[in-house]
């Protein structure tokens, strides 16, 4: 019953490429995505690969845009809607992926968000980044996101703090429609949300 598989990272390494091709030409009934950045690069690797779907991640928060990719707001509203705008012209479903998006100021996340719809995104997702929600703070979240966000809106947990299950099935009553999860909790640091 998953409709979406995140197959890897098809831009890391030749052999992730060739992973990721390969489940995507597996003949499964699911959407199977690569994951990237909002580069070209990235993107033309998502397209080499033959995944349909791209979660494309876009850092929002403050920390990120300043500390890491040594941007500004503008200058990731541009990327934003440049990457957008060039991976739908290729034929790809985009997710986007704003990374740590429950540390990121409200007003600009919805600002990344709206800018992304109007480039045609197909859905946003929300990613918890290093695990700070709590289930009454994700579903605050994720209510005020899904009023005023008209495409499906997606909820990503980290389980640094052991909430991640909990913050995606409080986010999912809220109003996200998509719930990334993973087999058995794996991912960064102490995991996302478990599909079990």
């Amino acid at each position: 019953g998953v409709d979406v598989i995140e197959a890897g990272f098809a831009a890391v390494s030749e052999g992730e490429l060739e992973a990721v091709s390969a489940i995507a030409h597996a003949g499964l009934r699911a959407e199977v995505a690569s994951a990237g950045r909002g580069t070209r690069g990235d993107i033309d690797a998502v397209l080499k690969s033959g995944a349909s779907t791209m979660s494309m991640i876009i850092p929002t928060s403050d920390l990120h845009i300043e500390c890491k990719l040594r941007k500004t707001r503008d200058q990731v509203l541009k990327t934003t809607e440049d990457c957008i705008t060039y991976a739908k012209a290729h034929g790809l479903i985009v997710d986007l992926l704003a990374e740590d998006a429950t540390r990121s100021d409200f007003n600009y996340l919805v600002k990344v968000f709206q800018t992304a719809v109007d480039c045609k995104v197909d859905r946003v997702t929300a990613c918890d980044t290093v695990g700070i929600l709590s289930p009454d703070r994700s579903f605050q979240f994720f209510t005020d996101l899904a009023e005023k966000i008209k495409v499906p809106v997606g909820v990503h947990c980290h389980n640094d703090f052991g909430m991640a299950v909990a913050n995606t099935i409080a986010a999912l009553g809220a109003g996200a429609t998509v719930a990334h999860a993973t087999v058995n909790g794996l991912g960064e640091r102490a995991g996302n949300a478990a599909l079990e």
